[in-house]
């Protein structure tokens, strides 16, 4: 049953102007696990071909603010396989910013090393 073991998948996401929440541009938290749910459920139609439902979080933990302009990477992997249910871990990365003071409307930070945002780890079941 270790087939779907170390199987994984990438999102890329652009925080907006319509993910603000909190004053200075700020996105809700609540943001970034509702991402990760939507690949989740990706990897659950690659694996299964249906959605399934998320039956237990067993962790999620915020790290950094993600702010409007934010380019996320939502990285997933499954890393345990039991019958029809499966243990997803998912990671959210900031990858690159838009800068305090930009030279330029459009001018962009990338960062050198991703900044880990949320992590978590979620059991799903297959329908």
């Amino acid at each position: 049953m270790e087939e779907f073991v170390g199987q994984s998948l990438t999102m890329r996401y652009r925080a907006s102007d319509r993910d603000v929440f909190y004053g200075g541009g700020v996105v809700n938290g609540a943001r970034g696990i509702t991402l990760m749910g939507d690949l989740c459920e990706r990897m659950m139609t690659r694996l299964y071909k249906n959605a399934g439902k998320c039956t237990k979080v067993e962790s999620i933990r915020l790290y950094t603010p993600i702010h409007a302009g934010d380019y996320l990477e939502d990285i997933c992997r499954v890393i345990e396989h039991k019958a029809d249910q499966v243990k997803i871990q998912c990671r959210l990365f900031k990858v690159c910013a838009i800068p305090e003071n930009p030279q330029y409307p459009s001018s962009i930070d990338m960062f050198e090393e991703p900044v880990l945002v949320t992590e978590g780890t979620f059991v799903y079941q297959k329908r």
